[in-house]
């Protein structure tokens, strides 16, 4: 189930990039590490089939469906896919299907936007094209030349360092459809797609502007993308008029070597799609949501990305709401029966407040100084909902102990009053009522006040006891 969702789109009438508020939404319920796959290239050659492969259905993402000015910039699929890491814990992978970045009515400027957006969000890029890599296919990726220009580590640098913005970058997969070269070296002998990939983004001989506008694009593609992958797929049949539905095509009707190569391809893509990482954070939904809004803002105001703001601003916003979470996690762990003690309630305080910080550890992100701000923040406030509950369960325990004791009391009162009192019936009285103060009275006050009270009780019952006493062996003449 699921449908593709437009989690950025370009409104041509404002001139501006709009967020999808349905697939974002999506985005923010997603709580566990968030790996994001995206998939760019030229409109029309295949990126979908890709796509719905990943999803294994048909009619999934549509073919074309991007080239519409009212669906520009980026698509995603509504259902994350649930994944499971090498040590069995819980992510997802959430799919992004790129507009083409050869539109014909495209900017370069507009599409080094898109380029971007996909390569600052995903976790794995894969690039989509058609037959080899030539001077052709390396020129279309120029965009990472470009996006060096339009895109800010920190927002005191000026063009993006290469070296820092590398940290940012997502594994990238060169996917090559229709190939039909023979991988093999200048001696005859096979090489890897890897090889071939590595082969292509050496520097070419010679001097002037052109050569060095081609070394550069290479020298980019290599620096930007140190974690970097190449895959091929031959023509899946060569019926022309079928390929135009390629994702409807029954696959025992496709080349065995295209069928193949597609489940290698899937295994090295879900073997690749990895959560994204932002240092040493790894990203969730939320997160991913906040960057996305971000980058989005930026770009609509005609700034550059500066993807240290940006993650400041996330930060800080997942910070406030992992305190938050923080302080909800306490009041829900707190035992509200615990035994009005100072001691009691101190280790309560105590356990609550480990279970809030596992709480907000679980999602709060950025530099240290951010978490321990905010940390104080939660400490703060549940340090005074603790006094609070302290405050109310201590006046409720002295109020309980001045109960007893006022009953007790009537009660001593009653029975001296009693014409049947003697020692002996004063003692179980005081017997029954000290029994059930020991089990019902509590807090600091409990043995004071009792202490108390029978610092004043014992002496009137002496009294009275030893008065009726005496009344009774007086003679009555």
């Amino acid at each position: 189930m699921g449908e593709a969702l437009e989690l950025i789109r370009y409104d041509v009438a404002n001139s501006c990039f709009e967020i999808g508020k349905e697939a974002l939404a999506i985005l923010q319920d997603i709580r566990t590490p968030l790996s994001v796959v995206a998939v760019c290239g030229r409109a029309r050659q295949g990126k979908s089939f890709i796509l719905n492969q990943l999803l294994q259905r048909t009619g999934g993402f549509q073919i074309g469906s991007t080239t519409r000015p009212c669906t520009k910039g980026l698509w995603m699929w509504s259902t994350p896919q649930k994944r499971l890491d090498a040590d069995g814990r819980e992510f997802h992978i959430v799919l992004l299907d790129t507009e083409g970045i050869d539109a014909y009515d495209q900017t370069t400027q507009y599409s080094t936007q898109i380029f971007s957006l996909a390569v600052l969000l995903s976790s794995l890029f894969v690039y989509n094209q058609m037959g080899g890599i030539d001077e052709a296919a390396l020129d279309r990726l120029s965009l990472v030349t470009e996006m060096t220009k339009h895109i800010k580590v920190r927002a005191s640098s000026g063009k993006a360092d290469v070296r820092e913005l590398r940290e940012f970058t997502p594994s990238f997969l060169w996917l090559l459809r229709d190939f039909y070269l023979k991988l093999e070296d200048e001696y005859g002998r096979k090489v890897t797609p890897n090889d071939y990939l590595e082969t292509a983004l050496l520097p070419v001989g010679g001097m002037g502007s052109a050569v060095e506008a081609k070394n550069q694009i290479r020298a980019s593609i290599k620096s930007l993308f140190p974690d970097r992958d190449c895959a091929t797929l031959v023509r899946p049949m060569h019926d022309e008029q079928a390929l135009v539905n390629l994702d409807q095509i029954p696959p025992n009707q496709l080349r065995p070597e295209f069928r193949e190569g597609v489940a290698g391809l899937m295994q090295l893509i879900f073997a690749k799609a990895q959560p994204k990482h932002m240092g040493q954070y790894v990203l969730t939904g939320p997160v991913l949501s906040g960057l996305t809004e971000a980058y989005v803002k930026a770009i609509n105001k005609g700034a550059v990305p500066t993807i240290a703001t940006a993650w400041q601003g996330v930060a800080e916003q997942e910070c406030r709401r992992a305190a938050d979470l923080a302080q909800e996690a306490y009041t829900a762990a707190f035992n509200e029966e615990v035994a009005p003690e100072e001691a009691a309630l101190d280790e309560e305080h105590q356990r609550c407040l480990q279970v809030a910080k596992e709480a907000y550890d679980a999602v709060a992100v950025g530099d240290d100084s951010v978490r321990r701000a905010h940390q104080q923040k939660y400490i703060e406030g549940c340090t005074a909902r603790f006094a609070e509950v302290r405050a109310r369960k201590l006046a409720e325990a002295s109020a309980l102990v001045n109960e007893l004791l006022l009953k007790a009391n009537t009660l001593v009162s009653s029975a001296l009053n009693s014409a049947s009192a003697t020692p002996e019936t004063m003692q179980q009285t005081l017997g029954q009522f000290l029994d059930q103060y020991v089990r019902v009275a509590a807090g600091p006050q409990k043995w004071v006040k009792l202490v108390d009270f029978l610092k004043t009780a014992y002496p009137q019952i002496l009294r009275d006891i030893t008065a009726k006493q005496e009344a009774q062996v007086r003679p009555w003449y």
